[in-house]
């Protein structure tokens, strides 16, 4: 590791432990390994063989460093309070690029090895959902942005606009990202709203609920690979969703085209995306 990276485990229980040249826990080595799974199959008499799926095995880390033995039996007591088996936790990887996350589990307790002067330890992690992540990023698919502002003034004649809205009901997102990715989507209403729906113009799938929004409503729909929900006003309700007309569907990395919709009073109608890009 490099001066500039640093580690930071926090378990579930959000206590926190930092690994880096400037904490008490210095680094002396972190690897990773990750291997895809390829299906394949092959035919009486062909050369080779025909690929017909990959997927990507759990994620196995692997962190050593060492502390002084003048404070060793307080240090050790922390690391096997807080790199605990029975929590789940996740690592916080950071250097002057930015910052990523991945979500783990503690293999077993930390070894230590105690020598002269200093104690080595060794932490091996795994993560079944292999991805690093990025904090979530935020696109503004539809938003009506406020053009009120005091002291107001209304010229005679003339009028005030109050507010203006983008009229283009479709907005690139770039994932960055090395995979396809889910995310968060929030629908708000600033007046009446019929069965809104975000959809990939690309592909045409979409996501669409079938509710008369009102005035104030906010609907929270989760599409992440193995989460799906839906809050109405902060409440499950995932009877809400247009099950035939719904395809859940991810963002690809690089260009994605979302656009958005309702069968009335779209101009109503905010629609935030929360995405978290994944990295290899």
């Amino acid at each position: 590791m490099k001066k500039s990276e640093r580690l930071i485990y926090q378990n579930s229980n959000q206590e926190k432990i930092e690994i880096s040249f400037y904490s008490v826990y210095m680094p002396l080595s972190f690897a990773e390994d990750l291997d895809n799974d390829m299906t394949t199959s092959k035919n009486n008499l062909q050369d080779g063989e025909t690929f017909i799926s990959d997927s990507l095995d759990p994620r196995s880390l692997k962190i050593t460093g060492c502390f002084q033995l003048e404070h060793s039996n307080r240090l050790e007591r922390q690391l096997k309070k807080i790199f605990n088996p029975k929590l789940s936790g996740k690592l916080i990887f950071s250097d002057i690029d930015g910052e990523k996350y991945i979500n783990v589990r503690v293999d077993s307790l930390p070894e230590i090895t105690r020598g002269q002067r200093m104690a080595t330890f060794t932490v091996e992690l795994t993560a079944h959902d292999p991805f690093w992540r990025e904090q979530e990023r935020t696109e503004y698919i539809a938003l009506l942005t406020p053009k009120l502002h005091f002291p107001l003034v209304i010229p005679k004649g003339i009028g005030f606009v109050w507010g203006v809205k983008r009229s283009i009901l479709e907005t690139e997102v770039q994932n960055v990202g090395d995979a396809a990715c889910g995310f968060r989507v929030i629908f708000k209403a600033k007046g009446s709203v019929s069965n809104p729906l975000v959809k990939n113009s690309y592909t045409g799938e979409q996501i669409r609920l079938l509710y008369e929004m009102q005035k104030g409503d906010v609907i929270e729909v989760i599409n992440e690979p193995n989460r799906k929900l839906i809050y109405i006003n902060g409440q499950k309700d995932f009877a809400k969703l247009d099950r035939l007309q719904t395809t859940f569907f991810s963002l690809a990395p690089g260009k994605n085209m979302l656009g958005y919709a309702a069968d009335e009073n779209v101009v109503n109608l905010d629609v935030i995306v929360y995405y978290s890009p994944l990295y290899l």
